[in-house]
């Protein structure tokens, strides 16, 4: 708990910011979603008519400093290249093919420890 006058008003601006800053954060994680479902029914038309809202409010969330400005762009990477995947008619993700298991070389068994060495730690 605080104990300073300060400290004590640090607690109170930081839960306002917090509950200010809540709205944007979830507005932009829920615009996402909605995108990514519409994608993922491949509903092109609703997904390209929702795409600048969502970018827009990624934006909003980049410019307030709730995220990073490359994690904004990448978000928005991302959608487009999944919008631009369904408008080209694949709209299916590619599974990673399956990796090979590569043989571990077997472990070389260490020497017993010699007498003088134990002899040496006494």
């Amino acid at each position: 708990m605080p104990i300073t006058r300060q400290a004590i008003k640090r607690v109170k601006q930081d839960k306002a910011r917090t509950a200010r800053n809540k709205h944007y954060n979830n507005h932009m994680k829920s615009m996402v979603k909605l995108m990514l479902g519409y994608i993922q029914k491949k509903e092109t038309d609703k997904a390209v008519k929702i795409f600048p809202k969502v970018v827009s409010a990624i934006d909003v969330c980049a410019k307030k400093n709730l995220i990073h400005k490359n994690n904004a762009a990448r978000k928005k990477a991302r959608l487009q290249k999944a919008l631009s995947n369904i408008q080209k008619g694949g709209g299916e993700k590619t599974e990673p093919k399956e990796v090979k298991e590569v043989k571990k070389a077997p472990k070389k068994e260490k020497a017993p420890k010699t007498e003088k060495k134990a002899a040496k730690k006494k």
